[in-house]
This record gives structure tokens, C-alpha cells and sequence, in this order.
């Protein structure tokens, strides 16, 4: 699982983002979190978090200037930059230190999703898979999600079903397959599409969508083309 620290001025944002984020369910866990820079930089440099979530503009303190400290202290974290603005400058300063992303507040939860699944991949290529899990438990409930991936799957149904804790369900899917639950939902879900799209004539994009699980075309499109770098009706297009 990997760790998240997270860092605004206003508290009540800190609140919203435990929780309106489905942390856990992409592999994250929120390790830490402040409101005040210097204490939050001396907390990162303790807990050493795979990823820091900074705001732009705080007293004392802004999130370039946290963010260049965090490097300078030899920290490897990701880091994404939550901000109200959205200026150029602002901008090019956040990158030119090797920020992975900048997401503008007040935060979409779905756009959330779609940059953790991004984080996940990109932490995940520092770290091995292990072997094919000999945890019967486990083996099963895998099987239950690849015949249910296009249901509502969460991390509580899991644990509820299985009987396994979801802390615990969440490492195992680190440890085996080096993703998380809602990575490897994705995964199924879009390999799904895309056979769909490559094999059946005149399937109807938005039918393709609800299949694989997801009630909003909108966003569905966009986790397409977010997985393979084109659209759903280009990769359509192909085929023909």
C-alpha cells in the first residue's frame, strides 16, 4: 500500500479529502496530514510518504517552495500540486521540480480516481510482483471479481464476503499483482471493452460502457482513453 501525506492551510479541505477519496480502494493510505508547511515538511521527512499532496498558496510557506525542500531532503515522493489557480506560472514552477500532476480545487473525486490509478502505475514500476498468490482465500476472491468486474466492487464488499480484513485485501493485491483493487478493476474492465469494441460490429458505445460496469458514458470515455491513449470510438474505428 502505498502512503500518502497530505498538506492545506484550510482544515476543513484536509477533511474532504480523507473523506470523499476512496483512498484505500487504489492503494493509498493517508499517513499524514497538516496545515501549517514547516510542520508538514518536518513530518514528511519522518515518515518518508510515497506521496505528498501540497496546496499552492499557504502562509509562509507555498507549495513550490515545500516541494523543492521535500527534493532537497532527498525524499523520492510523487508529488501533485492542489490548487484553486491555475496560473501558467504557477504551473511551469511545479513541474520544473518534477511534480507528477496539478489538480485544480474544489477536487472531482472521479478526476481523483483517474490520477491515483496514474500514480499507482507509475510507483508500481519500482517494485517487483512476487509469485501467483497461494492464499486459497485470495485466489478466490479474485475469481469473484473477475466474473463480477462489471458490478459495484469495493474493498468493504470484499472484506465483508471474504472474511478477510481490508487493509490486508489491499496488500495482498500490492503484493501479487503490484496494483491496486481499483487498478486492477480497470484493467479488467478495459481489456473487456476492448474486446468488445474490436470483435463485435456495431456495438453501441454506450452499451459497451455499461457493460464493463460504468452507468456514466462521460466518464467512461475518459478512463478509455486515459488506459490506451485513444477513444473508444477510435479504437472502434480501427477495427473497421
Amino acid at each position: 500500500m502505498y502512503r500518502v501525506y497530505l498538506v492545506d492551510d484550510d482544515a476543513l479541505i484536509l477533511e474532504e479529502l480523507i473523506n470523499t477519496v476512496p483512498w484505500l480502494d487504489n492503494g493509498f493510505e493517508v499517513v499524514g496530514r497538516q496545515t501549517d508547511p514547516q510542520r508538514a515538511l518536518d513530518e514528511i521527512k519522518d515518515l518518508w510518504p510515497d506521496v505528498v499532496f501540497c496546496d499552492l498558496k499557504m502562509p509562509g510557506m507555498d507549495g513550490n517552495e515545500l516541494i523543492a525542500r521535500v527534493k532537497e531532503a532527498g525524499i523520492g515522493a510523487e508529488c501533485v500540486m492542489l490548487s484553486a489557480y491555475d496560473g501558467f506560472e504557477n504551473v511551469r514552477a511545479f513541474f520544473r521540480q518534477s511534480g507528477f500532476d496539478y489538480i485544480l480545487k474544489p477536487v472531482n473525486t472521479e478526476d481523483m480516481e483517474l490520477l491515483l490509478e496514474r500514480l499507482n502505475v507509475r510507483l508500481g514500476r519500482s517494485r517487483r510482483p512476487e509469485k501467483p498468490s497461494a492464499n486459497v482465500k485470495f485466489n478466490e476472491l479474485i475469481a469473484y471479481v473477475d466474473e463480477h468486474f462489471a458490478e459495484k466492487i469495493t474493498l468493504d464488499r470484499l472484506s465483508e464476503r471474504f472474511g478477510l480484513s481490508k487493509n490486508y485485501v489491499c496488500g495482498l493485491f500490492q503484493r501479487y499483482f503490484n496494483q491496486s483493487l481499483s487498478l486492477y478493476l480497470t484493467d479488467r474492465r478495459m481489456a473487456y471493452a476492448r474486446e468488445l469494441l474490436e470483435n463485435e460490429e456495431a456495438v453501441l458505445l454506450k452499451e459497451v460502457s455499461a457493460r464493463c460496469g460504468y452507468s456514466d458514458y462521460h466518464y467512461f470515455f475518459k478512463v478509455f482513453k486515459n488506459h490506451y491513449g485513444v477513444s473508444p470510438k477510435e479504437m472502434q474505428e480501427k477495427r473497421a
